[in-house]
């Protein structure tokens, strides 16, 4: 008996000390040269066997048998590293050399599978969640990018506290569609239309608002058709793939992210101060000024609450979040609310198959004004003579200044202007690994957007005497299913081969209603229903489908030289039905040369070569039903009937097409402590959708057609350095982008895109060019003054030119009389360019031990803004430029001929800002449930160094809109944010 307890007991030790071998833990810290380096990822080689380094480096991970077994060390910006385990080294730890091209990072967008940095021939842009400023007062994603991406233009259209963002890729692409990026937030292409329910002006906001920039992992960006051909008529804008954070292995991680914010004006409008007026009779008399900017701006106060929390096991990984966001405008009465809440659960079900489910919701809703020429508060105060008090009387009555003249004050107590939107985007994703190197992946997303606007103007405000009400709601859903699969072999020792193919399919439906009435009753809130009075409502529903499938080929030699070839075909209902299907190729080529055996530079460590050829389509121009001749809705006396459209159907539309050649160069220099990435792109972008007039002989107006040409063609830079690194670190990023834009054909040689005929697509001009009067001037360029000392337009002929599109177009010649004085009709040509030579920007931030100091300042140079503000203070006599007249300062009556001549508002729109000012400082608590606390301080858009007459050279009055850029009336400028936060990790 003894023995054979004694013979179990000898067993059972075996047994432990065979489980013990094989389930070992392996335990270690990751630093680099300055210290413990948190976040790193360590990984079992093979496997999805992984984990992350806490915020003091130290890592554990069960490894099981160490047999044969790697473990491999990464960060992004560090080179990556494996190591051999055996039964001696069960602690390991490791120090990462910085990699500030990030070679070995792995890319996903724009590639078949998965591949690293190294093996592409076209730029791509990858930022990570470490490099979005958590200090920074932002309310988007755009806004978190700024600063960050070479060749990218991105700035702000409003101040309004959810105004949108504008973001171009290497330039404009379109005349009359959208040239925003593709958006794709965790595979799934979502909607990032800037639809207002109710149209207030141009601060439009950009969906890319309901996103909580917290929730963001990683954000990949495509910026030409070279690099996102695989992605095909959506695409020659470029691509900006999101990808949001998921849980990681280990116990649960916990967020807690609070901030407080105060928002202020950061220069008022220049106004008349003069103390005088001119009576009936022209003769000066006393005058009170009011500066209405003090009632209509305000500081506004905000905060934002957002807790994550992620962890999980070997087979299943979860993160959630949600947050609490509400800011106050600058403009009294204004404001901004959102909430979100986010779910990702990640489940290994087999070792060849994994399921990944996530789900993403958003609740909104903003409290504004009207905007950017409409009848909203700065119109008013541009529109005002301002020897007027605004102020209301005992009985609540406000002064009328003028029938349809909008008065500062009344515009902000009394309109009610509105909107929410829900919006839900959920995916669910299938990986699969059947045998090794084979992967396939499927991926179906919805996203769904429900908008609601509502527009309240009581009976007896000046600009609407009867009152307006208006509700507006617009219903998106977007549904996609996307399939991909890769194979990757060895062909032989030096050569190996990926080969991919992608099919996707894409469904589209929106629904829009509104209804407005312009009879209001006397009490507020009462409308009158008699349909007598009412403008009447619109329903408007549209379906869209979009398919299409690649392949994709490369091959790769000594993993140093890389050969990318694909080809994609589309097709989409949109398409007419002789251009069903679009074919668009793809070849690309990098060479790391200096993983060659001979290359022994001690200045240069890394060198990659790489040259790109790809083409892509855009067809945000081509709505749903142009293709056909429809009928068009008329409201009479409240109901709704058609009539034949005069806009003519054509089945042979088809999407705008780009071509881009894209070559340059990643290099790291001096121990990998400098980096530069360079690329210089020609594109040329045909079959511009334009609308052309037909001859009333037809029966129809006009019909939209693949007409017109243009090109871009520019360089981008990227560097990054680390000049110090230790307890002191100093860390570097500047970009410098230039874009030239030439329309190269468009029929007739001139079109006009919008404002009133002053923005024009003009052959052998730049997009969006002023046009409009200019000044007569002599020989040597000066003004020409007539008898009385004032400025003139210039006058002469026109002359029919051929352009060298062959087209013809009418150019201005100047005449004078034998006085030298002008002569002759009234002239126009193009005064101006909205578009910037240079865009630049460079961030220094600064670390010693736990306290860390940054900046970030941006540059524009060389743009052009029409300040119709400036232009309006001449007409109602509020400006500047009166009181000048009225103390002496320039002759009196002069305001008027220059209101006539548009070249007097043309400014310069170049700018330097300070972007970012922040001071930061982590604290370290060796506590079980509590490790760090990070507190941050922070100023946004504190100096602009400009010589703009308006508020801010950085907006644009028509929103979103491609072709009208640098137009700037009545909008809302963008304030200064001072901001506080702390960041808790549990």
């Amino acid at each position: 008996m003894k023995n054979n307890v004694f013979r179990s007991l000898l067993i059972l030790c075996f047994v432990m000390l065979y489980s013990f071998s094989e389930a070992q833990s392996i335990s270690g810290t990751v630093s680099d040269e300055s210290g413990p380096l948190p976040g790193a990822t360590v990984i079992v080689k093979g496997t999805t066997n992984g984990t992350t380094t806490d915020f003091d480096g130290k890592y554990s991970i069960n490894v099981g048998n160490l047999e044969n077994k790697l473990l491999v060390f990464s960060s992004l910006g560090y080179k990556t590293v494996s190591v051999k385990l055996n039964t001696d080294n069960q602690l390991v730890d490791m120090v990462l050399q910085e990699d500030l091209l990030s070679l070995d990072e792995v890319i996903i967008t724009g590639t078949s599978g998965i591949a690293t940095k190294k093996q592409l021939g076209s730029a791509i842009t990858s930022i990570t969640a470490d490099d979005l400023s958590d200090s920074k007062a932002i309310v988007s994603v755009g806004e978190a990018l700024q600063g960050q991406v070479a060749g990218a233009y991105i700035s702000r259209n409003s101040g309004n506290p959810s105004g949108g963002m504008s973001i171009r890729l290497r330039g404009a692409s379109t005349l009359s569609g959208s040239s925003d990026p593709l958006y794709i937030i965790d595979g799934v292409v979502v909607n990032n239309r800037s639809n207002q329910a109710i149209d207030l002006g141009g601060y439009t906001q950009n969906r890319l608002v309901d996103i909580n920039p917290n929730d963001i992992e990683r954000i990949e960006i495509l910026k030409g058709a070279a690099a996102a051909a695989i992605y095909g008529s959506r695409a020659s804008n470029g691509v900006v793939q999101i990808f949001t954070k998921k849980g990681k292995i280990g116990a649960p991680k916990i967020t807690y992210t609070a901030s407080v914010n105060v928002n202020k004006i950061r220069k008022n409008l220049p106004y008349n101060d003069a103390q005088l007026e001119w009576d009936a009779n022209g003769v000066a008399v006393p005058a009170t000024r009011y500066n209405y900017q003090d009632y209509i701006f305000t500081s506004g106060t905000g905060y934002e609450n957002s807790l994550s929390i992620n962890g999980g096991t070997e087979k299943t990984k979860y993160a959630f979040s949600g947050s609490l966001y509400k800011n106050e405008g600058i403009v009294r009465n204004t404001d901004f609310g959102r909430k979100t809440l986010r779910l990702r659960i990640d489940q290994e079900l087999y070792s060849w198959l994994d399921l990944s489910v996530g789900s993403f919701i958003s609740s909104n809703k903003s409290n504004d004004m009207p905007n950017g020429k409409n009848y909203g508060p700065i119109t008013a105060l541009i529109f005002a003579d301002n020897t007027n008090d605004q102020d209301p009387d005992e009985f609540g009555n406000y002064p009328n200044i003028g029938l349809w003249m909008p008065s500062p004050r009344e515009t902000i107590d009394r309109i009610d202007a509105s909107q929410k939107n829900f919006r839900s985007i959920s995916d669910i994703q299938l990986k699969l690994s059947p045998f090794e190197g084979f992967k396939v992946n499927y991926t179906f997303g919805f996203d769904h957007s429900n908008t609601e606007g509502l527009l309240f103007v009581p009976r007896g405000v000046n600009t609407r005497p009867n009152g307006r009400s208006e509700k507006a709601t617009i219903n998106s859903n977007m549904y996609n299913s996307d399939f991909n699969m890769s194979y990757q072999f060895d062909i032989n020792d030096k050569i190996k081969s990926t080969t991919g193919f992608g099919y996707s399919y894409q469904y589209e439906k929106n629904e829009a209603f509104g209804v407005k009435n312009d009879q209001v009753g006397p009490i507020d809130g009462v409308i009158v229903t008699d349909p007598s009075n009412a403008i009447g409502g619109a329903d408007f529903r549209s379906e869209a489908s979009y398919w299409g499938g690649f392949l994709q080929q490369t091959f790769a030699y000594n993993d140093r030289i890389f050969l990318t070839i694909a080809g994609r075909i589309d097709g989409a209902s949109t398409f007419g039905e002789n251009e069903r299907q679009q074919f668009y190729p793809k070849i690309s080529a990098s060479y790391n040369i200096s993983d060659e055996y001979f290359w022994n530079n001690s200045l240069i460590n890394t060198l990659k070569l790489r040259a790109a050829w790809g083409q892509a389509g855009n067809l945000t121009a081509l709505s749903p039903y142009q293709i056909f001749t429809n009928y068009n809705q008329q409201n009479y006396n409240g109901n709704i009937g058609y009539f034949p459209s005069l806009l003519q159907g054509n089945e042979n539309l088809k999407p705008e097409r780009q071509t881009e050649l894209e070559f340059g160069f990643d290099m790291a220099m001096f121990n990998n402590k400098l980096s530069l990435e360079f690329s210089y792109y020609n594109q040329e972008v045909e079959d511009l959708l334009i609308g052309r007039s037909l001859s009333p002989s037809t029966g129809f107006g006009n019909r939209f057609d693949n007409i017109g040409t243009m090109t871009n063609k520019g360089f981008e830079l990227l560097l990054k350095a680390k000049p110090i690194n230790g307890d002191f670190n100093w860390n570097v990023i500047a970009t410098l982008s230039h874009n030239k834009n030439t329309v190269t054909h468009v029929e007739g040689g001139r079109l006009s895109l919008g404002m009133f005929g002053t923005s024009v697509a003009q052959t052998n001009e730049p997009i969006g060019s002023f046009y409009g009067t200019f000044f007569a001037r002599d020989a040597n360029g000066a003004n020409l003054l007539d008898s009385n000392g004032f400025v003139q337009r210039a006058r002469g002929h026109y002359e029919e030119t051929v352009l060298s599109d062959g087209e013809t177009v009418l150019v201005a010649v100047e005449d004078y009389d034998a006085n030298g004085q002008p002569s002759g009709t009234l002239l126009k040509k193009i005064i101006g360019d909205p578009n910037p030579d240079f865009v630049a920007s460079i961030t220094n931030e600064f670390e010693y031990k736990n306290l860390g100091f940054r900046f970030q300042l941006d540059f524009i140079q060389g743009n052009d803004v029409m300040s119709w503000d400036k232009r309006m203070g001449y007409l109602f006599k509020g400006g500047q430029q009166t009181a000048q007249e009225l103390n002496g300062d320039v002759p009196k009556g002069s305001s008027r001929p220059n209101f006539f001549i548009f070249e007097s508002f043309i400014e310069d729109g170049s700018y330097i800002k300070l972007r970012e000012v922040a001071l930061f400082y982590n604290l370290k608590i060796d506590k079980p449930y509590l490790y760090n606390v990070k507190f941050t301080l922070s100023g946004t858009n504190l100096i602009s160094f400009d010589n703009y007459y308006g508020f801010d050279p950085e907006v644009n009055t028509e929103g979103q809109s491609n072709g009208v850029r640098g137009q700037d009336m009545a909008n809302v400028p963008i304030p200064q944010v001072y901001k506080f936060g702390v960041i808790l990790n549990f």
